[in-house]
């Protein structure tokens, strides 16, 4: 009799288990659908760059802004599909460069161009830009850091659900040099073109929290911004 009892409470118990798991929220992994980037040296006031493909209405575009100095700051960031973006984060160094990551959700479907305006000609510019799908703008994470040397780190860590996407960009006082992403991390290709810039971004596989970490060469100082774009 006691066997029997024992057996149907296990019954009841296993029932309101999988009753409670199928009630929880299931989150998709972003996908990071394309990506382009591009930089300068002896730049004008201002820098564009496009992606390959159309782009597709309800994505996020998710743009990383490098520029040497506070003379040169952006002033305007604008699209060729009226999207309004927001400042996610910007670097609070006093020293060069200064790192901004914007986003925008878009409204419609198209050829994507994004163009930023900046207060003057700089000596070195750099955009990234990134469309990704399967995430929200709400609850998004963000940090910074800077320092001098290989390690970089920002200086408080992040917390996000996983599948977020989740992007570092990195500027540092050199016009050359290398980068290596951090674990579980992938570094964008081309460097923007200025050797002294670098993304690293995710999809799903770093677990929480991160700090973005990665390391470069040679030793200089650095600056990072990142943020975390949760999945729907």
């Amino acid at each position: 009799m006691l066997n029997k009892r024992a057996f149907f409470i296990l019954v009841g118990l296993s029932t309101i288990f999988l009753l409670t798991a199928a009630m929880m929220p299931v989150h998709a992994a972003s996908v990071l659908v394309q990506q382009n980037n591009r930089g300068c040296l002896g730049c004008s006031s201002t820098l564009s760059v496009s992606f390959t493909n159309n782009v597709a209405g309800g994505d996020v575009v998710v743009v990383g802004i490098v520029v040497g100095g506070a003379s040169f700051a952006l002033s305007s960031l604008t699209d060729s599909l009226g999207s309004s973006f927001t400042q996610a984060v910007t670097s609070n160094n006093t020293a060069p460069p200064i790192v901004y990551i914007y986003y925008a959700t878009l409204a419609t479907s198209g050829t994507e161009i994004v163009t930023a305006t900046f207060a003057a000609a700089a000596p070195t510019q750099s955009i990234y830009i990134y469309e990704v799908s399967g995430v929200t703008t709400a609850g998004l994470a963000i940090a910074t850091g800077s320092g001098t040397g290989i390690a970089i780190s920002t200086s408080s860590s992040v917390s996000f659900q996983t599948g977020a996407f989740l992007l570092g960009i990195v500027g540092t006082s050199s016009f050359t040099g290398s980068a290596t992403a951090g674990t579980d991390f992938t570094l964008s290709p081309g460097n923007s073109g200025t050797g002294g810039t670098y993304a690293q971004y995710s999809t799903s596989d770093t677990m929480s929290p991160t700090s973005f970490q990665a390391t470069i060469n040679p030793a200089v100082s650095w600056v990072e911004t990142g943020i975390a774009l949760m999945p729907n």
